[in-house]
């Protein structure tokens, strides 16, 4: 009863903490397909997923406020529940409820691990998975039984239906089944046991029956049982992201992601930690070496597979493996305690009466590594609080202002994380309000947009769905800048800002598809700088501070990430680099912050950020210029008349 009511009050503790920075709406990216496809009645192959979508559903009906954040309010439950299952299997490694909690603490405050605690996203649902299979593992071979090798063959099948990453567990799980049967090797491919995994895992594979009935609803079904296999098999797995990605990251690449792992650990859990993971896994193989081999191959199964996945949020990939380094941690400082008592008796020095498991020692090395979990949380709570966080809605308000529901057409072709934010915004924000992609109407784009116009329709377009329509139709179309969905520049937004006005203004190697006006951004430095300065140093991190009209404070870059702290006219403020230009391309969190007066004064992204703030670190004016959240210009579309007959 002990373990359950510590695993509950950490669980509980953990999601107070994700409620409280919980992202309030939709968002670019995954976040906004996941948000969208909850509530539709089918779930696509492609989508996936099928057993995310089930859990999801059911926070539909219990939780309010719309989709996106009912969705995020699940990943807040699944991110704490996978806290508390947490504690009950450090608990049950290290042997040490008190290492348990402290490991537990820790692992809550992992940067990306809350990260994704805070959006609609699969990984907290991922890891409620692995450890509660690491955890049956571990429990069957304390006491083997069929009934507990069957509930550890379930969980680990349904898993599947969450992330088909569970199969990275799957050499551990083997080599320990394996190697701890009481009856030896040969016991586990008795009938009995073969029938058994074989019922669990057919039940797993069930869940996807949800998709594979998608694939009959499309526009062109299968024309036969074997083709709609085939579809099926490459839309699921993501065959062509495999082909493609899967241990496909280049040669001259891997030095670089070894750097870009060192750097996301210490991110997760400072330059000390993992030592103690060391220690922790030398000290479980020599108590049980089958027990060191399940983790340190689940962490190899993890941490090799993130390491050679050329995609562009390699950082999540890695969660199972920070999972296992902050349970070894767990046992970390349960060999910590028994080290010293072994020192001190060869010292001849006494042992004391208690001095044992959870005694004097061991609660004094969980009680240090507790407080360091906390101190981190205090640290990362403002860069990781999206709470006040509205820019995917803010880009799509601006984008559709002025257009009326029932009397506007949006011809869009953006970058993809984008339009996924745009699905959930035509959807559940202005479902009045019709949207259409060029690429899938360009054939016939004249004759849409003459009905349109001739139903009393405006029809405006984004700006690369305005440059194919112009490309592919010329002098039978026009497109002029409407006026109604600004979209200023760097330069723009810098303008008019008074005198001694605090800002920042970071700029960062933008990714594919999208370009900083550089002549732009240095005029908005010679204009902040009253002149001292008229261009920012090159480099792949850049960023200029200060107060507006005199020399900055801080005008910097790097090709590393970095954090410099710098006072502005008594408001205490952090620019913090927090991520590896070289791998992320994703970065939910951002890939960076301005932290001022302890606030979320910036989310910083690839391209150009800026933000001028008040005396308490509240934004005063916010820009972005060169990424998914700058501002997108609308062109309004006319057609010649005479061309099409409507």
């Amino acid at each position: 009863m002990r373990r359950i009511a510590a695993a509950l009050l950490v669980g509980a503790a953990a999601f107070c903490l994700y409620q409280a920075t919980l992202l309030p709406g939709f968002d670019f990216g995954d976040t906004g397909s996941f948000q969208t496809s909850a509530a539709s009645p089918l779930i696509r192959a492609r989508d996936a997923y099928p057993l995310y979508f089930a859990i999801g559903r059911i926070f539909l009906r219990l939780a309010p406020g719309g989709p996106a954040h009912a969705l995020n309010l699940a990943s807040a439950v699944q991110a704490a529940l996978a806290c508390a299952l947490f504690v009950l299997l450090a608990e049950e490694l290290s042997g040490s409820l008190l290492a348990a909690i402290a490991a537990a603490i820790v692992f809550a405050g992992s940067y990306t691990f809350w990260s994704q605690a805070v959006i609609a996203e699969v990984y907290a649902l991922h890891l409620v998975f692995v450890a509660a299979s690491l955890l049956l593992l571990l429990r069957w071979h304390r006491q083997p039984s069929a009934s507990r090798l069957g509930a550890f063959f379930a969980v680990y099948a349904l898993g599947f239906g969450n992330h088909l990453s569970m199969v990275l567990l799957f050499p551990a799980c083997v080599v320990f089944l394996l190697s701890a049967a009481p009856r030896g090797w040969r016991s586990m491919f008795a009938p009995r046991v073969v029938m058994l995994a074989l019922l669990f895992a057919c039940l797993g594979a069930a869940q996807y029956a949800w998709d594979f009935l998608a694939i009959w609803s499309a526009p062109q079904p299968p024309a036969s049982l074997a083709d709609a296999a085939a579809r099926f098999w490459f839309d699921v797995t993501k065959t062509d992201w495999r082909d493609t990605m899967v241990l496909n990251v280049p040669a001259s690449m891997l030095p670089d992601h070894l750097r870009m792992y060192w750097f996301d650990l210490r991110q997760q859990f400072g330059p000390v930690l993992p030592a103690g993971a060391v220690i922790g896994l030398a000290w479980v193989f020599r108590r049980d070496w089958r027990r060191g081999a399940l983790l340190l191959l689940a962490y190899l199964g993890s941490a090799l597979f993130a390491y050679g996945y050329n995609v562009g949020d390699t950082h999540v990939f890695y969660l199972p493996a920070h999972l296992c380094v902050a349970l070894l941690l767990a046992a970390g400082v349960a060999a910590s305690a028994g080290f010293v008592c072994w020192c001190a008796q060869l010292a001849g020095v006494r042992r004391p009466e208690g001095l044992h498991d959870d005694g004097i020692l061991t609660c004094a090395l969980a009680l240090t590594i507790g407080c360091y979990g906390i101190v981190r949380i205090h640290h990362d709570y403002p860069a990781l609080d999206r709470s006040r966080d509205t820019r995917p809605a803010d880009v799509m308000t601006n984008l559709t202002a002025g257009l009326s529901d029932r009397h506007g057409l949006i011809l869009t072709d953006m970058h993809w994380q984008i339009e996924n934010g745009r699905s959930y915004f035509a959807e559940h924000v202005r479902p009045g309000l019709q949207f259409a992609r060029m690429p899938d109407v360009i054939l016939h784009a004249p004759a849409l947009i003459a009905d349109n116009l001739a139903i009393g329709r405006e029809v405006v377009a984004t700006s690369r769905a305005r440059e194919e329509i112009v490309a592919a139709y010329g002098p039978l179309v026009s497109a002029e800048r409407d006026p109604r969905a600004p979209a200023p520049g760097v330069r723009d937004v810098v303008s008019g800002l008074p005198r001694g006005t605090r800002y920042v203004l970071c700029v960062l190697k933008p990714i594919r598809g999208f370009d900083v006006k550089t002549d732009d951004v240095n005029e908005a430095i010679r204009i902040l700088s009253g002149g001292s300065a008229d261009r920012m140093p090159p480099g792949q991190y850049a960023v200029v501070a200060g107060l507006a009209g005199e020399r900055p404070a801080l005008l910097e870059a790097a090709d590393d990430p970095f954090t410099r702290s710098l006072d502005l006219s008594g408001v205490p403020t952090q620019v913090r680099m927090e991520s590896w230009l070289a791998a992320d391309t994703i970065r939910r969190m951002g890939f960076g912050h301005v932290v001022a007066a302890r606030q979320h004064t910036l989310i910083v992204e690839r391209g150009a950020s800026f933000v001028a703030f008040d005396g308490s670190g509240r934004p005063l004016r916010t820009g972005y210029d060169g990424n998914i959240f700058a501002a997108q210009p609308r062109y309004l579309i006319k057609i010649a008349r005479g061309i099409v007959d409507p």
